[in-house]
């Protein structure tokens, strides 16, 4: 009895693994929340729908572009995020990305073990494309499309090999999705994929085709489309995103959007997973299928053209390619690894250990005053102690600021306070051209500042803009390491 008791309490691979990137995002917590300016932004707008009970579809937050028609394809992660804030602070957020970032590679993980029944090349894989995915570690709504894109990979499948699933459960989660984030795009592409490979597949062989499989995945992807367009803004979110991924212009000037540079470390791991996913397809391509052929090379296009889609073909390489890994298990010690592993794994639950992982880590992240201090936007990334005095002191007029503060001074002054711009706002490049104007002291950027009546401004301490404001007379109200608060006289 005390031996079976025992068993629920070892844990198994998968439960380590999970614990393992659970620790992980924990100990690079503070660096996930200071990545960027954008997550003040979603909690902004969570606030207001959660106080308005409203979906808003215009502009709310910069002068600029106030009232005009804004595309919110995030808003449902929005609530979430800013629910958890209210209850937990940033150190929830912190809990809710390794919770989301461990679930992802661990049901990826699971998944392609079962399916291919063997363990530690698949564990080897996707270890290696999670650190790949790394670089975008960052406590934001893609975070939640990983997780259901490797949910989504594992069904679609299920589909492609046969196996009887209701079709239905695609549009149902693509519904969720096309609300929680603007990616649920890669789910209609993955199953576009599927869909011309079966089809080509036909039309070469159509001795071997499965009807019923090619008209499921069809069908999946048809339904699948209809229900990305139940959202408050109904084709909104596709017509944003093309046109936003389309405008030169704000490619150029977002570091994410740029090609990846293989000269930078962080840069290797992404490269030898490319370099790999070339050798097994070379080596193994008959292991694969002509859809599975298209996924790859389509997510993996899509890494080399931005960084910005890094985390989805880290999710989408191991999938695809331990398939092709199932000889390495011929080779004598893999084979005695993997009996004794599945022999192992065959008797441990380990449920209980992950839940006792799960409630100790939580419960030391919520309630240790540590880990609260540890978990804040932090300067120099965000301007906190001349936000702080500007609750104080609270300016009148039209501001100026940094794009990337933009956020945080609106959950913080708004709605006594719009910006000029923040770090999401602008999908069409206007106001960031305006911006960049204004920030390189371009020629008209004074008329600028006259034409939007600007009376203060909000800016780095070293900016040029700076100087040249206090040359031109403007008073200093406050100013630290960080940022500096100018009144025009």
């Amino acid at each position: 009895m005390r031996s079976d008791l025992r068993l629920w309490f070892l844990p198994r691979i998968q439960d380590i693994f999970f614990a393992l990137f659970f620790i992980a995002v924990l100990a690079l917590g503070t660096q996930m929340l200071n990545l960027d300016g954008d997550l003040p932004r979603h909690l902004l707008m969570g606030r207001y729908m959660l106080q308005s009970r409203t979906v808003p579809t215009t502009e709310l937050f910069i002068y600029p572009y106030l009232g005009q028609p804004y595309v919110p394809h995030e808003w449902l992660t929005d609530v979430m995020f800013y629910l958890i804030y209210s209850i937990w602070n940033w150190a929830g957020l912190v809990l809710v990305a390794a919770l989301l970032l461990a679930t992802t590679f661990t049901l990826l993980y699971k998944g392609l073990s079962q399916r291919l029944g063997f363990h530690l090349p698949v564990l080897i894989l996707v270890a290696w494309g999670a650190i790949a995915t790394s670089i975008n570690w960052a406590i934001r709504p893609h975070l939640v499309s990983m997780c259901l894109l490797a949910v989504w990979l594992l069904r679609t499948d299920d589909l492609q090999r046969g196996k009887k699933i209701p079709v239905w459960q695609f549009p149902a989660v693509m519904l969720l999705w096309s609300n929680l984030h603007g990616e649920f795009i890669a789910g209609i592409l993955v199953l576009l994929a599927y869909a011309f490979g079966w089809t080509l597949e036909t039309v070469f062989d159509r001795s071997r085709a499965d009807m019923r499989i090619g008209k499921n995945i069809w069908l999946a992807l048809l339904l699948s489309f209809l229900a990305s367009l139940i959202n408050p803004s109904g084709a909104g979110p596709w017509l944003s995103i093309l046109g936003f991924v389309n405008n030169e212009y704000l490619m150029s000037r977002m570091v994410e959007a740029n090609a990846p540079n293989f000269q930078n470390p962080e840069m290797r791991v992404l490269l030898s997973l490319l370099a790999a996913s070339i050798v097994l397809l070379a080596v193994k391509k008959s292991r694969l299928s002509l859809g599975q052929g298209f996924l790859l090379a389509g997510f993996s296009a899509m890494s080399l053209i931005a960084i910005r889609n890094i985390h989805l073909y880290g999710i989408v390489a191991p999938f695809v390619m331990a398939k092709s890994l199932d000889e390495i298990t011929h080779f004598p010690l893999v084979q005695r690894l993997e009996r004794s592993l599945e022999i192992m794994e065959g008797r441990l639950k380990g449920s209980i250990w992950i839940a006792i992982v799960l409630v100790a880590l939580g419960s030391l992240v919520i309630l240790s005053d540590r880990a609260q201090s540890l978990y804040q936007l932090k300067e120099p990334v965000f301007p906190v102690q001349a936000v702080n005095w500007l609750e104080n002191h609270p300016q009148q007029g039209y501001m100026f600021n940094d794009l990337n503060w933009g956020g945080y001074l609106g959950l913080h002054l708004w709605p006594d306070q719009l910006t000029f711009v923040d770090s999401m706002a602008d999908t069409t490049g206007h106001v960031t051209m305006k911006y960049e104007t204004i920030i390189t002291l371009q020629v008209g950027w004074q008329e600028l500042f006259e034409q939007y009546n600007i009376t203060w401004a909000i800016v780095p301490v070293n900016w040029q803009l700076a100087k040249e404001l206090k040359a031109q007379g403007w008073k200093t109200a406050y100013q630290d390491q960080t940022a500096v608060i100018l009144i025009r006289e």
